[in-house]
């Protein structure tokens, strides 16, 4: 599985945190379909019912798919991408409490002639599911703003990491 760590001591890697660059960072077997990256659980995190608030959820989903893009070579010149988001999705399973660490897992599901989904997992490093999501991303050119074609060379490297989609409650 396609695997690194925020959680460890970034100034090992001679990076911030925010200055992220996954080729630094240690990667696990390219073979799996699936992209993951560990996250620590931070105070902040935390809203007054003691478990991880339910929109951080969304941020730790930004984070897996900024760190792919990057790795899919999507993001440049800081943190201009070449897709919107279009939608996001987020199923809630299982609170998150008393985790220091989390997963996030990413793969993609669908890649259409402009846009593509990637479907998530949440989960505790017991395996628990903490939740399952999906985000619509849409192929975008900033100078026409407008939405473009995915290039041949993208949809290859998306073709990499597909999996079958994430079943969400009441789908068929």
């Amino acid at each position: 599985m396609n695997h690194f760590s925020l959680s460890q001591p970034i100034s090992r890697y001679r990076r911030s945190l925010f200055c992220c660059d996954a080729d630094f960072l240690p990667i696990g077997e390219a073979s799996q379909v699936k992209f993951s990256i560990e996250l620590p659980v931070q105070f902040r995190d935390i809203d007054v019912m003691g478990h991880v608030n339910n929109a951080t959820y969304l941020q730790y989903m930004e984070t897996g798919r900024v760190e792919l893009a990057r790795r899919l070579g999507q993001v440049k010149r800081g943190f201009r991408g070449s897709f919107i988001v279009a939608s996001a999705r987020c199923e809630f399973k299982k609170p998150i409490r008393n985790e220091r660490r989390i997963t996030v897992t990413v793969w993609v599901s669908r890649i259409g002639d402009r846009s593509w989904d990637l479907d998530y997992s949440i989960h505790g490093p017991r395996r628990v599911e903490f939740a399952v999501g999906r985000t619509t991303q849409v192929a975008y050119d900033y100078k026409t703003r407008s939405p473009a074609q995915i290039s041949e060379k993208l949809k290859r490297k998306l073709a990499k990491y597909v999996d079958p989609p994430v079943k969400f409650r009441g789908t068929a």
